[in-house]
């Protein structure tokens, strides 16, 4: 007599190859989306955020504007929802005139950039100094996707884009 799977065991089976297939695929889509873009963080659900900056500071308790990339790979629209930097007081989204934003709401496909004279992040009365080259470490919320870090790079007094820093390697 041969042995055969029983419906249950055969149904059971078919859940795990599935679940395994649909977990295999969204790791594949994740990692195909952070090849990409290098330095990001990317939600299951196909959110990246990524190119976050700042300027320094002269001392603690200045108030700072910051700026970073949105971009929506997935296949639905996300809405942020509010970002929040532990290192200053207050986290405010404000638009090019300095009213504060509610949602934004990013369309599949769709890039958010928040750059000087538009969109941007107030961090006020800031708990430390930020040093040029340092990294301020921020979370920014979205109502489907939730939580992703994002760090603000600290660039120099006048700076307009993101500037990643290449530091030299140094071989003893």
């Amino acid at each position: 007599m041969i042995a055969t799977p029983t419906t249950k065991s055969a149904a059971r089976l078919l859940r795990g190859a599935g679940l395994a297939l649909g977990l295999g695929l969204a790791m594949t889509a994740t990692a195909a989306a952070q090849t990409k873009m290098p330095g990001t963080q990317v939600s299951p659900l196909g959110v990246v955020v990524d190119h976050g900056w700042t300027t320094l500071t002269t001392e603690a308790g200045d108030t700072t504007a910051g700026y970073f990339r949105v971009h929506n790979v997935g296949a639905t629209p996300d809405t942020l929802l509010s970002t929040s930097c532990p290192i200053a007081h207050h986290t405010v989204l404000l638009d090019g005139s300095g009213k504060k934003l509610g949602g934004i709401v990013i369309k599949p496909g769709e890039t958010l950039t928040m750059a000087p004279g538009g969109m941007h992040l107030m961090l006020t009365r800031n708990r430390y100094r930020f040093y040029a080259h340092g990294m301020i470490p921020c979370s920014v919320d979205f109502l489907d996707a939730g939580k992703l870090i994002l760090y603000l790079h600290v660039e120099q007094p006048g700076a307009k884009v993101y500037e990643q820093v290449r530091r030299p390697v140094i071989k003893d």
